[in-house]
C-alpha cells in the first residue's frame, strides 16, 4: 500500500478520539483505525496494556480479533492505522512512538492534550522517518 499524503476522517471520529483521550487521562489512550486507503471509517478504542502514564500498548488479542472481524467486511476494509494520546504533550510522535512504529503502512494519529486545548495530527512513520499528513475532517 502506498502511504497517503492526506488522511480523511469524519469529524465525529476526530471528536471521539479527543473524548477517549480526555477520559483516559492521565494515561495514554489507544485504538485502531479501520478504513480503506486514505479514508478512516471507524475508530476502535482499545484497552491500553502498558503500565505507567507515558506509553501505550495494544492488547495483541484485541488486535487479532479486530483483524478477523475486518476481514469479513464488505466492501473490504482494513486496519489502516493506530491512534493514541499524549495527555500532557503535543500531537507529535515521541522518540518511543517512532522506535515502536512496527507497521510502516499504517497511519499514526496522535491526540495532544498539552497546552490546554486538544490537537489531533496524523503521520506516516517508517524506518525512523516521520512525515506529517494532512488530516482532512470530512
Amino acid at each position: 500500500m502506498t502511504r497517503p499524503r492526506v488522511l480523511q476522517m469524519p469529524a465525529g471520529i476526530v471528536r471521539s478520539l479527543v473524548l477517549h483521550a480526555r477520559h483516559a487521562r492521565p494515561r495514554e489512550c489507544c485504538g485502531l483505525l479501520v478504513g480503506s486507503g486514505p479514508r478512516v471509517v471507524l475508530a476502535v478504542p482499545l484497552r491500553n496494556m502498558a503500565r505507567g502514564q507515558t506509553r501505550y500498548r495494544i492488547d495483541p488479542r484485541e488486535h487479532v480479533a479486530l483483524r478477523r472481524v475486518v476481514r469479513e467486511t464488505s466492501p473490504q476494509l482494513a486496519i489502516v492505522g493506530v491512534y493514541h494520546s499524549h495527555p500532557r504533550g503535543r500531537a507529535y510522535p515521541s522518540e518511543t512512538d517512532v522506535a515502536e512504529a512496527l507497521y510502516p503502512d499504517w497511519v499514526h494519529v496522535i491526540v495532544g492534550l498539552g497546552g490546554g486545548r486538544a490537537a489531533v495530527s496524523a503521520f506516516a512513520i517508517a524506518a525512523g522517518a516521520v512525515t506529517r499528513l494532512v488530516l482532512r475532517r470530512t
